[in-house]
């Protein structure tokens, strides 16, 4: 029989930190590999005009973006019917072709259509019809036929037309199928449905009210992002997220009415016009236009807007939360907000 000395009790002791300091730095390696998430991006596009200049290419190239959403028309009800508004303009030209960007056709469609409407069928054949029919007139876009995104702020009520519809305008159009998916719909997931599609893009922005009175940045507050997300991994659905570039000034009249302008920033409220309150806030001194809204001398404007420390914030806590590669789509593609960050601060 072998003998085995046995070891001192200072050794064993020695031993055993060796090891838990050895399994410590094994642990902490591993953590920050599997930290490094990476992002694909695109970008939303918003706007009734689809005007890509040069400088707007330089930049979606630099990111590598092989995907932009291109709003084509919203669907309302209006004089006791279903109609298309806010139709995209003929688009003349689109140099992000040449960049072999893929524009994947948005509908906005409003939750009132879906209380209203019977026929699941009719409706998606027309919003078919309807983005087929843009697709071959500016065909410059490209053939659009690979994806359909729906946007559709659905509710409980609405959901069985809702899914109906989409599962109609798959089999209609052949395409895959995506929707937006809002916060409200991920926290309350088990009432509100999974919608059938191929993947769902979360709007992780406009996460409160910002005619509330409140103080935190009703664009993007972290702490409502995080506290609507608790169950983000149990989603059956693959997402994708959507982040926020814009920025918007809040204006307070005499009589404490508020109205959102879009887009201002803050070069727009440092002037001769406006003085600075504190914080966020400034005053009109003077009655002017912001952003081609008249505002009258005395009025306040609060002004929320994404920084890049914001953004980055929430790209951090959705890495850790998600924990693997995804897509980040920006709202909106325009030079007037993507000029307030560098490539780095959008990657």
């Amino acid at each position: 029989m072998w003998h085995t000395p046995k070891r001192t009790n200072k050794k064993v002791r020695m031993h055993n930190k060796i090891i838990k300091i050895l399994s410590i730095n094994l642990l902490v390696l591993s953590l920050f590999s599997c930290t490094k998430v990476e992002h694909d991006i695109s970008f939303y596009y918003w706007k009734n005009q689809y005007q890509v200049d040069d400088a707007l290419r330089g930049k979606v190239k630099a990111l590598g973006c092989k995907k932009v959403y291109l709003r084509f028309f919203d669907v309302v009800r209006g004089n006791g019917r279903t109609q298309p508004i806010a139709v995209l303009s003929p688009v003349k030209e689109n140099p992000l072709m040449e960049d072999s960007v893929k524009i994947v056709p948005v509908v906005f469609i409003t939750n009132e259509v879906f209380a209203a409407t019977h026929k699941m069928e009719d409706l998606a054949e027309s919003v078919a019809k309807q983005i087929q029919g843009m697709a071959a007139y500016n065909k410059v876009l490209g053939k659009c036929d690979e994806e359909i995104q729906i946007d559709c702020d659905w509710t409980r009520g609405t959901k069985e037309k809702y899914f109906a519809f989409l599962r109609a305008l798959k089999k209609i159009s052949g395409a895959k199928i995506s929707c937006t998916i809002r916060l409200h719909q991920i926290k309350d997931a088990d009432e509100i449905g999974i919608p059938p599609a191929e993947k769902g893009y979360l709007m992780c922005y406009a996460t409160s009210d910002p005619t509330d009175g409140q103080n935190s940045n009703s664009i993007l507050d972290i702490d409502l992002l995080k506290n609507y997300t608790k169950s983000l991994n149990k989603y059956p659905l693959p997402l994708d997220y959507a982040l926020p570039l814009f920025s918007w000034g809040i204006v307070t009249n005499h009589l404490g009415k508020v109205r959102l302008i879009n887009g201002v920033s803050r070069d727009d409220l440092e002037s001769a016009q406006f003085t600075h309150l504190e914080g966020n806030k400034y005053k009109a001194l003077e009655a002017c236009f912001l952003n081609g809204f008249y505002v009258s001398k005395g009025f306040t404007i609060e002004l929320e807007e994404i920084s890049p420390s914001l953004l980055r914030e929430a790209k951090l806590y959705l890495d850790s939360k998600i924990g693997h590669s995804y897509t980040i789509v920006y709202y909106h593609l325009s030079n007037g907000y993507l000029n307030r960050y560098t490539s780095e601060d959008l990657r």
